[in-house]
């Protein structure tokens, strides 16, 4: 690939985008469907509004949380401000826009709205970016044409340099797939980030943050206004079920313990926080880093509560750290070993020791920390015997007090290397609108798929069900006076000690509304439509003359998507 000479513009003029987080779209046999702030939304806008720029966030989810529809064809609830809702408040000087599609699952209704978007605004600079885009980024270009451009990765830097160069010179902006006229473009990859202290703080001011704390919001367990946080970015690892390699790599990068106490005091300031969330994919690595965050939460004398509901490495989280935890107010601890079996382990490059990750969490348990435990069947490859090991250690960490042990349905995310591989095999035969329908379905608790062929896929929504049934009744056998709690905490109180309890919250709260509103219905277009979009609109419709990278080999694009209406 022939890549033209970096340069950095300085002093750009102010630029007018707008950075929309798309309604959420998740399966009608979905027991809950917690929300969460869009904290990358809030550190693109903090990276554009330090450089001047004018930024409007419109977040569809935090504006209407409590809003859901359903959408018939797909077979799903759709969550948030519809599309046409969020194009009427699209900014009149608008020049850019900014979409976020961090989930495969919600793909077709985001690329609904892009559509929408064009249509609406004919001449403005469209690109999007997220996780799911980064992983398929020439099939995004393929089947919507109302994208300009694809941001690949991180977004703190090159979101700055899209909305400054995306008219004049994009082919030098590293980290895009771009479109001129019919043909698509790929630059030169885009270093990652390495000091996150330069970073600004995100940009809650710009999200209806608010909406998210009268809305209880958490991932977690809820324990009153709760902000999320990020401490680090990447993960090290390479689990082959997991897209994190393809959109961070593998280097890991931390900020100092010191930045990000400063960020969780402003939070308790600002907006009276009195949980904090940690997003982060591996939030414990690093021993020395991890205990002088808590040396210094003890020195600032600080009160609130913090948690790790996304999951973390055991390997640091001996005794000694333990404790250091439980003494700073962390309510929610969160590991992650995935499987009972060493052959699935070995196979999805999860690089864990189960003693070691077993022997932490009964000390957190000694130490009174409430646990969760993520676990996954499905893996291809993956025996009866495999699966079984999996449900054995669910049911061995009930008993020894583990408070929340689900098990998820491995689906195969774009981005992941075993995506790449059923994608190679012809086992995803191409990524047709049904394939993404499927994830939708997929997210739910009723349908599984198997890519096993001595497994059936109705065997996983059993092993599922029973294996967190039976878990979470041996937890309340065990641990008695977990019953009243848990009655207390869904029928009364409304404050949650684990995640059952936080989603039994969320399913009644979503039942009520359902049953005392009418029923309203979220209608898509037909996809036909935008693959006509952009041919005479958009930011490029001719090539630009100073034009020097080179055009993506056509065997290299995934295989067209057809329009499928609905």
């Amino acid at each position: 690939m022939r890549v033209a000479n970096l340069s950095v513009t300085k002093g750009a003029s102010t630029v007018s985008v707008a950075l929309i987080r798309p309604p959420m779209a998740f399966s009608r046999s979905s027991y809950a469907s917690p929300i969460n702030p869009p904290l990358g939304l809030a550190y693109l806008s903090a990276a554009l509004k330090e450089r001047g720029h004018h930024v409007v966030c419109i977040d569809a989810v935090g504006e209407d949380p409590t809003r859901m529809r359903v959408q018939p064809e797909l077979n799903c609830f759709v969550r948030g401000l519809s599309a046409t809702e969020i194009v009427e408040r699209l900014p009149a000087d608008l020049e850019a826009v900014g979409v976020s599609c961090m989930f495969s699952q919600e793909w077709l209704v985001t690329r609904d709205l892009i559509n929408r978007v064009r249509l609406a605004r004919p001449d403005v600079f469209v690109f999007v970016g997220g996780e799911h885009v980064t992983a398929v980024p020439e099939h995004v270009l393929d089947t919507c044409t109302a994208v300009d451009a694809v941001a690949l990765g991180e977004g703190d830097e090159v979101i700055v340099d899209l909305v400054e160069r995306f008219r004049t010179d994009p082919e030098t902006i590293p980290g895009i797939v771009y479109r001129v006229g019919e043909d698509l473009y790929r630059t030169e990859h885009r270093q990652r980030v390495r000091n996150l202290a330069d970073l600004p703080f995100p940009d809650w001011e710009s999200i209806p943050i608010e909406k998210y704390h009268d809305y209880e919001s958490c991932s977690g367990v809820y324990e009153g206004v709760t902000m999320p946080i990020l401490a680090t970015r990447g993960c090290p690892y390479q689990c082959t079920f997991c897209s994190n390699p393809k959109m961070w790599g593998v280097r890991y990068y931390m900020r100092p313990p010191a930045q990000v106490l400063d960020e969780i005091e402003d939070y308790v300031r600002r907006y009276s926080a009195s949980s904090i969330e940690f997003y982060d994919l591996t939030a414990i690595l690093r021993k020395k880093w991890i205990h002088e965050f808590c040396d210094l939460y003890l020195e600032r004398g600080l009160k609130i509560s913090w948690s790790l509901p996304t999951g973390t490495r055991s390997e640091a989280l001996d005794e000694t750290t333990l404790r250091k935890l439980k003494a700073t107010n962390c309510n929610y601890l969160t590991y992650a070993p995935e499987s009972g079996s060493e052959n699935t382990l070995l196979a999805i490059k999860k690089r864990v020791k189960l003693p070691t990750a077993i022997s932490s969490m009964r000390s957190a348990k000694r130490l009174g920390l409430v646990l969760k435990c993520h676990l996954l069947i499905g893996i291809p490859g993956e025996t009866r015997k495999d699966i079984f090991q999996t449900v054995a250690l669910q049911w061995r960490l009930a008993l020894y007090g583990v408070d929340d042990l689900p098990i998820f349905q491995f689906s195969p995310y774009p981005g992941s290397e075993l995506f790449d591989s059923l994608l190679e095999s012809g086992e995803i035969a191409n990524l047709e609108d049904s394939y993404f329908v499927g994830l939708i379905q997929e997210s739910g608790n009723l349908k599984s798929f198997s890519y096993n062929k001595a497994v059936h896929g109705w065997e996983y929504t059993i092993y599922r069900t029973l294996g967190m049934s039976v878990a979470y009744l041996l937890g309340y056998i065990r641990y008695p006076k977990r019953i009243l709690r848990t009655i207390r905490a869904v029928l009364f109180t409304k404050r949650s000690h684990t995640l059952f309890e936080q989603r039994m919250i969320e399913v009644l709260r979503n039942r009520e509304k359902l049953r005392n509103e009418p029923e309203e219905v979220y209608t898509l277009l037909d996809n036909a439509v935008g693959q006509l979009l952009s041919q005479s609109s958009g930011a490029y419709s001719n090539p630009p003359s100073s034009l020097v990278v080179a055009e993506i080999d056509p065997e290299e694009v995934p295989v067209a998507v057809g329009a499928r209406t609905f």
